[in-house]
């Protein structure tokens, strides 16, 4: 048996493979890059132009149909291997693309499959995973051709020569991937876990089974535009006094703001400022920095940060200076113009959200496959695709607030068919709980096993008063501190835990919504947030020394690549975690508890201790926050196949929660087996308290937080 039959056969695949390729008609207007996969593909305009396809065995079959002979060939691969493949493994570049045609035009679903882009992922998550880009990578023995000469083209509108090229070029692709699938199969780390969840990934999105309520959506479009352009129609009807110089135009007024002029620039000693402006004006760059120019102060300008080769403006809404300029700058007019730009870029793209729901639901009985990348992140955490960001549909941030009500109510799209209910759960406090445990912080872990409000715990600490939840009955001035304090607690918990200093978190305080009100009036503070930063570290002693172990085995084995740091006994005493830190050709690995590793490809340790390798720098705090978030991705994968196992109709999954489909006779029991088997904690990290608490589950009719 090859090493990639015996790495299939521990993943429970079929050691047969065959490998295929479908070839399809495109032009300006109608390709990939202009529309969604499913939208692509079930268009009028699709159209099989050749398919290539090759049984990976000692032979290597590889052979081209035309358009004619596709429908045979497909069938008697059904005939051989079972209706839906049962007993073979689909491999493919991109398999959303190809197994999506078996479905829609063939009503085949590949039971197996691998995406050789999944492949590449998984070894470095940041690189291009294009097929050019994997056969010059990776060595392949022929390079891709270009598909760019087959624009426009019908199979009826090639003549002979072009179809020998077109059989030519379908060929050379399935060479390639032959040849990265025998290649990168067998370095995927923890590929009976791995595999399955790629697999998974995929199936959930060939099988549609969530509804989308178009009307809600249709809605939520009018309300979203006119937030929109409510900030422009705002700032463009107000009649506005100078903020400078009070209306009088005067120096010594204008002084007290720091102004040396005899008349504000602004109003020129009118004390009336005219501020027209139009949708276009607020979005271009040029024509919002002009905008800007004109009411900042003389010696003032547009705030700038780093880009990838120079320095840019700072326009973007998570902008350091962007947020000064909206929330801290003297000049109202400056706040209004950053609040309208911020809502012109932003709002737009939530509009596009909807529209892909609307647009990909028409595509298949108003139901969509929920959409997946399978190791978008270096952790190997899942990320959005297609357009349809299913990691940032918004309802996240403490308490829920901070997020516009409209943007919320997207998830609300989403909804059960009749007779059926959302089951809802989610790991509470996953990384907080993993990086306790990882750490040997054993009164936290303890805490979180026992199932204490840890957050009130660690405030009460902080404060030096009793803080808990607030409750009902409580009156109101009561219930807003306790939920304050609290959420400083909370914040400090999830938060702290890999190395944020008082200056960042002091911005994240002041960049929200709720709590910048506190800040202002002089409530809190930077050396109140100080001290929350000093107070954890000091509490929880554990969690820095943490960093500085794993910072110190990562440098280790960089620098001496014959070393290995195993379970970092010899460097953290009595640590739980089984971490494995070694080299390997100038990528430094990371073997999790699990198993998988993580890849820190062109490793090195600079002259003056620099942590480096290819996409950015590392220290401590950031290798411990890697780690955590990969181990409790693990736990995810886990109890994702844990429920499919146990014949589970998850629908998708966002972050650390879980939705399932349930029949509405049996969801509350349905919901309850779903959380005992999330809570089953895996042998490679007992001693991880996992619970799934009361709050942190729930039956709906409709997706929301």
């Amino acid at each position: 048996m090859t090493d990639w039959q015996s790495v299939l056969k521990s993943a429970g695949f079929p050691t047969t493979a065959l490998v295929l390729d479908f070839e399809t008609y495109f032009d300006t207007d109608y390709s990939l890059k202009k529309m969604s996969t499913v939208e692509y593909v079930c268009d009028d305009r699709f159209e099989i132009t050749g398919l290539g396809c090759e049984y990976i065995d000692e032979n290597n079959t590889l052979t081209f149909w035309s358009p004619y002979l596709v429908d045979s060939f497909l069938w008697s691969v059904q005939e051989y291997y079972g209706n839906n493949y049962e007993q073979i493994t689909i491999i493919a570049q991109n398999a959303k693309f190809d197994c999506l045609i078996l479905r829609e035009h063939f009503g085949i679903t590949p039971k197996y499959t691998v995406d050789t882009k999944d492949l590449s992922r998984h070894l470095d998550a940041r690189n291009k995973h294009s097929l050019e880009a994997m056969a010059k990578r990776h060595g392949a023995p022929v390079q891709k051709g270009d598909t760019n000469q087959f624009k426009g083209l019908h199979w009826a509108d090639i003549n002979q020569e072009q179809r020998q090229v077109l059989e030519k070029y379908t060929k050379t692709d399935i060479e390639i991937e032959t040849f990265l699938f025998k290649k990168l199969l067998p370095l995927i780390t923890n590929p009976e876990i791995e595999l399955p969840l790629a697999n998974q990934t995929l199936q959930l999105y060939l099988n549609p089974q969530v509804e989308i309520d178009k009307k809600l959506g249709e809605e939520l479009k009018a309300k979203m535009h006119i937030e929109m352009i409510k900030p422009i129609q705002q700032l463009n009807a107000k009649k506005w006094s100078c903020v400078f110089c009070s209306g009088d135009g005067k120096q010594e007024v204008a002084n007290r703001h720091g102004w040396e002029l005899k008349i504000c620039p602004n109003c020129q000693g009118e004390g009336k400022i005219s501020v027209p402006c139009n949708q276009k004006e607020i979005s271009g760059n040029k024509s919002f920095i002009k905008l800007l120019e004109q009411h900042l102060g003389p010696d003032e300008q547009v705030p700038m940060k780093q880009g990838k080769n120079k320095m840019i403006p700072a326009l973007a809404k998570d902008d350091r200076g962007m947020n000064y300029l909206k929330n801290e700058h003297k000049n109202p007019i400056v706040n209004q113009l950053a609040d309208a730009r911020i809502a012109i870029k932003s709002w737009p793209l939530h509009i596009k959200r909807i529209d892909n729901l609307i647009n990909q639901a028409n595509c298949r009985g108003d139901k969509i496959g929920m959409p997946l990348t399978y190791y978008a992140a270096h952790t190997g955490r899942w990320g959005g695709t297609e357009g349809i960001n299913l990691q940032n549909l918004g309802g996240r941030g403490r308490g829920g607030q901070g997020t516009h009500p409209l943007i919320q109510q997207v998830r609300q799209m989403i909804k059960a068919s009749d007779g059926y209910v959302f089951g809802v759960a989610d790991f509470a406090q996953i990384e907080a709980r993993v990086l306790a445990w990882l750490a040997g912080q054993d009164d936290l872990v303890q805490g979180f096993a026992n199932g204490e409000d840890v957050y009130s715990e660690f405030a009460t600490t902080l404060f030096g008063v009793p803080v808990r939840k607030a409750k009902k009955n409580d009156p109101k001035p009561i219930a807003k501190q306790l939920t304050i304090r609290r959420g400083f607690g909370k914040d400090a918990i999830l938060g702290c835990g890999y190395g944020m200093g008082s200056n960042k978190f002091y911005e994240r305080c002041y960049a929200n919504s709720d709590l910048k009100p506190l800040f202002d009036s002089g409530e809190y503070d930077w050396d109140f947030i100080n001290k929350l930063i000093k107070t954890y570290r000091r509490k929880y002693s554990k969690i820095p020394e943490f960093w500085q172990t794993v910072e110190k085995a990562w440098k280790f084995v960089t620098k001496y690549p014959q070393e290995v740091v195993d379970q970092l006994q010899q460097w953290y005493g009595s640590n739980p975690s089984k971490l494995k830190f070694y080299n390997q050709n100038g990528t430094t690995i990371i073997q999790l508890p699990s198993g998988r590793c993580l890849f820190y490809p062109h490793a090195n340790v600079t002259r003056k201790g620099s942590l480096k390798y290819r996409w950015g720098t590392l220290w401590g705090g950031s290798i411990a926050e890697n780690i955590v978030q990969a181990v409790a991705r693990d736990i995810m994968g886990e109890a994702l196949l844990r429920l499919q196992e146990n014949k589970f109709n998850i629908l998708f999954h966002v972050h650390d929660e879980i939705i399932c489909l349930f029949p509405k006779f049996s969801a509350e029991k349905d919901l309850q087996r779903m959380a005992d088997l999330m809570e089953i904690i895996p042998e490679w990290c007992k001693g991880l308290p996992l619970r799934i608490p009361e709050d942190d589950r729930k039956l709906s009719e409709r997706y929301e937080k």
